[in-house]
């Protein structure tokens, strides 16, 4: 089983910036040091409470510390960009990584963010696949002659290409069953596109959303992608209860701030603007000994297949020791157990 660390670029925007960056930068040099296969960014704007790290340009830095890492944007909230651009910023990550990217893309769900960009939200979902076709093609083609509603091409040409042919693997975000299944439909999973589940699902939402997105390659004569990744919330320490108090606290804080944008009303499906840390945990979150998330993670791949871990570690606030302690007994403690138990 591969192994990505989910860098999480959230930070408090009255912290201390540059050191959280520079954390960062050695959580990225711990996690190749103890074998992690890839690294990977969320994304959000930064405005309000909450600073979030750009995706590529973050992954940029990272990348002079991830020699023969994967490095993936899980996921870049596609319609709030112009698709040329992004295709340009990821063909360079690309070529710089000499063929590494995986680029994630994802139609966004927060209302606010569309707001401050001028976007309208009921439209994103237009303007992400008229994104990801324009993309696509733009990669593939010498010249491109596009007319959408959101975009327009007229002989566009793209002189900075991606290494990889015809074009960087691309992940697909989707957190309902008719986003799971439009993922399907996007994917060439002959280029190792793939889809990946909300972190933020339990996990018998995740196990259905697999066989639709399954069960939907099928239907349009897809095979499974060779590498099937799945996102989840890890917290690992010597014991459960140590993991939940030192833990506990910054995922109530990170998930406060999405609460307030409508995660939980929005995303997750729940009658509540907000959830407390039991029902947080309940499903979402791999938590406890080595022993006790081993249990979790095997269930879960036997459940879905996937055979690639992105680990989510951090969250808004979190001292850096409790960080490194997860990716650190997460390589050496719990992936040992999982990889016996599925042998």
């Amino acid at each position: 089983m591969d192994l990505t660390l989910f860098i999480n670029n959230e930070h408090r925007a009255d912290d201390d910036l540059p050191a959280r960056f520079n954390d960062h930068i050695e959580q990225v040099r711990v996690a190749r040091q103890a074998g992690y296969d890839g690294i990977a960014v969320g994304n959000h704007l930064s405005f309000g409470s909450t600073a979030w790290f750009p995706p590529l340009e973050t992954l940029m830095r990272l990348s002079a510390e991830a020699d023969g890492m994967s490095l993936s944007t899980c996921m870049l909230v596609l319609p709030l960009y112009h698709p040329l651009h992004v295709v340009e910023q990821a063909s360079l990550l690309d070529i710089i990584t000499g063929g590494k990217l995986i680029l994630g893309v994802a139609p966004g769900w927060t209302e606010d963010e569309f707001k401050a960009m001028g976007v309208a939200h009921n439209r994103r979902l237009g303007r992400f696949i008229e994104g990801v076709t324009l993309m696509q093609r733009l990669w593939a083609e010498q010249a491109v002659d596009f007319e959408g509603k959101h975009f327009h091409a007229e002989g566009l040409s793209l002189a900075q290409k991606s290494i990889q042919k015809p074009r960087p693997p691309m992940w697909f975000g989707g957190s309902v069953s008719a986003a799971v299944a439009r993922a399907a439909r996007l994917a060439d999973t002959s280029l190792g596109d793939s889809w990946v589940a909300s972190s933020h699902l339990v996990e018998d939402v995740i196990v259905s959303q697999a066989t639709v997105f399954r069960d939907t390659l099928a239907e349009h004569g897809k095979p499974m992608p060779a590498e099937f990744p799945l996102l989840r919330n890890i917290v690992v320490a010597p014991d459960k209860a140590t993991a939940l108090k030192e833990a506990g606290p910054f995922l109530e804080a990170s998930y406060r701030v999405l609460g307030q944008w409508g995660l939980f009303t929005q995303v997750v499906g729940s009658d509540k603007a907000q959830l407390e840390l039991e029902e947080l945990l309940a499903g979402r979150v791999i938590i406890g000994s080595p022993e006790e998330c081993a249990e979790e993670i095997v269930r879960l791949a036997r459940a879905t297949d996937f055979t690639r871990l992105v680990a989510r570690v951090q969250w808004l606030g979190m001292d850096q020791r409790i960080v490194l302690r997860t990716v650190e007994m997460l390589a050496d403690k719990v992936l040992p157990l999982v990889e016996r138990e599925l042998a």
